[in-house]
């Protein structure tokens, strides 16, 4: 059951990094809300607590992918499957993230649970459409940043590692 749900999983994600990736292309890049006391709200779509939130436009087109600004996260932790015991994500992956985020009260903690889910959000990591789940910190828009970020989070993490990331959302209508 655990490896056809992986399986399902990863090719969500493949087809809906085929569908993003054409419509992506002349859109200008979205600012991300990185702080966890201020997070961006949109009509078009409900932000999870897990999620990094963007801001959208004000309108919105459906089966277009709406992506934001590059920007650079620590990744605290990568699964290479997960449970979705929590319907639309994992709750052993939200306890993991509720802690991370004690450590970085200033800069949002957010996970890709790669849990079924028609309205989750979508990660680029380092170029390619990320598989798998994993929790990151957001660690700012320059490497110099992110470093700083990176060697707090190896006191506690000690497999932390740096990515350029990029997150999208698209409202999926047939």
């Amino acid at each position: 059951m655990r490896k056809e749900n992986r399986s399902i999983r990863m090719i969500f994600a493949v087809l809906i990094s085929a569908v993003m990736t054409p419509a992506a292309a002349a859109q200008t890049p979205l600012k991300v809300c990185p702080n966890p006391a201020s997070p961006c709200k949109s009509k078009h779509k409900k932000f999870e607590t897990y999620d990094l939130p963007f801001l959208l436009p004000k309108t919105i087109k459906p089966n277009v992918t709406y992506r934001s600004s590059p920007f650079f996260a620590v990744i605290l932790k990568n699964w290479g499957d997960s449970d979705c015991d929590g319907g639309e994500y994992s709750t052993a992956i939200e306890r993991f993230r509720l802690q991370a985020q004690k450590s970085f009260p200033d800069r949002k903690a957010f996970a890709d649970n790669m849990c079924p889910d028609m309205g989750a959000l979508g990660y680029v990591i380092n170029g390619k459409p990320h598989v798998g789940a994993f929790v990151a910190v957001y660690a700012g828009e320059t490497q110099a940043e992110a470093d700083e970020v990176l060697a707090k989070a190896k006191e506690k993490y000690k497999g932390a590692k740096t990515a350029k990331m990029r997150v999208s959302f698209e409202r999926i209508e047939q």
